[in-house]
């Protein structure tokens, strides 16, 4: 369940499971629940344990207790995995979660790393009552940059915003980009932007380079031969800390799907059936594989994979320097020597 239907309930009780990349969304959501319920009574009727300190019965017995001077009490359980794996839960607290009273909120929090076959996961998820705190989507994601920068007493239109979010990497696959690392980026362009209106060269001079964005434009380099900007962008990773097996595995993977693409093409399948034997996004497929495969022969790309396994050999067992290894390849991949 999205974590939206937190804030679009008219009213709250019961026992709810936080989970999710998004951390940031979630105190948000403890704050909003503890600003409508609680607010002035904290101390009396809001409770927060740890994971791994907390027991079942500590749990039941907050929940028990009445709240004082007020209707409701929130208590929230973090970082639930800890508690979980000391706790095997019997079915005596499950039914305690199916009876509690109207004036408990009770969060168990979660920060992603809950399985989804567990028992416990899919309790919530039969009571809709599993709230998925994952990164927001694009749109999403745009809203959220242009009311922060309101907040900052800057605007910024949504040309620019969607530059902010793409440069960041946070809707690339970096799982690691979330919205704290945002926030920390817009308050550093936020402060230094003269103007009360975000511009490109605010977001392209200030915003920290990431590792995630760089590959992406090194492999469209790769993907159009183009050798010179290649080789700029592979410089630029290894500023930025990028690491040779993890490059030199993105070239693999980049000539393993262009020839699968090729070979798979010559039989009688469909376009989305070639797309699930690859094993990529629609995306990939469309934008990137479906465009630039005519960019190279399948003939080249079957010798260039056995070069790049010799390539593999060849830095397991000599003491050339690797530099010199990656700019040979990526010249004899762009210009198709």
């Amino acid at each position: 369940m999205n974590y939206k239907k937190i804030y679009q309930d008219k009213s709250h009780s019961g026992a709810y499971l936080f989970f999710g990349r998004e951390k940031y969304l979630m105190e948000n959501a403890v704050s909003f629940l503890i600003n409508e319920y609680v607010k002035g009574t904290e101390v009396f009727n809001y409770t927060k344990f740890k994971g791994s300190e907390v027991k079942p019965v500590d749990i039941i017995s907050a929940c028990e207790t009445y709240p004082v001077m007020n209707d409701k009490k929130v208590v929230l359980v973090k970082d639930v995995c800890d508690f979980l794996s000391v706790y095997e839960l019997k079915d005596s607290f499950y039914e305690f979660l199916d009876n509690l009273s109207e004036f408990v909120i009770l969060i168990f929090w979660d920060t992603g790393n809950i399985k989804k076959t567990t028992k416990f996961y899919k309790y919530f998820k039969k009571i809709n009552m599993d709230m998925d705190f994952g990164k927001l989507s694009l749109v999403d994601a745009n809203r959220f940059v242009k009311s922060y920068f309101l907040r900052k007493g800057k605007k910024i239109d949504d040309r620019q915003a969607a530059l902010f979010i793409k440069e960041s990497g946070y809707n690339s696959k970096n799982e690691e980009v979330v919205l704290f690392d945002l926030n920390s980026e817009m308050d550093k362009i936020a402060a230094a932007a003269k103007s009360d209106v975000i511009s490109e060269s605010d977001i392209r001079s200030l915003i920290t380079e990431n590792i995630d964005t760089n590959i992406f434009a090194f492999l469209d380099a790769m993907f159009e031969r183009n050798s010179e900007r290649a080789i700029v962008e592979f410089h630029n990773l290894l500023k930025l800390g990028g690491e040779y097996p993890v490059i030199f595995y993105m070239i693999i993977r980049q000539v393993k799907n262009l020839l699968s693409y090729k070979i798979l093409s010559e039989k009688n399948i469909s376009q989305a059936d070639i797309m699930n034997k690859i094993g990529v996004s629609k995306f990939e497929f469309d934008k990137k594989i479906r465009v630039y495969e005519r960019n190279f022969s399948k003939k080249f790309l079957i010798d260039f994979y056995k070069e790049l396994i010799r390539a593999d050999e060849f830095f397991k067992t000599s003491s050339v320097d690797e530099i010199i290894i990656f700019e040979t390849i990526i010249i004899k991949y762009c210009q198709n020597i």
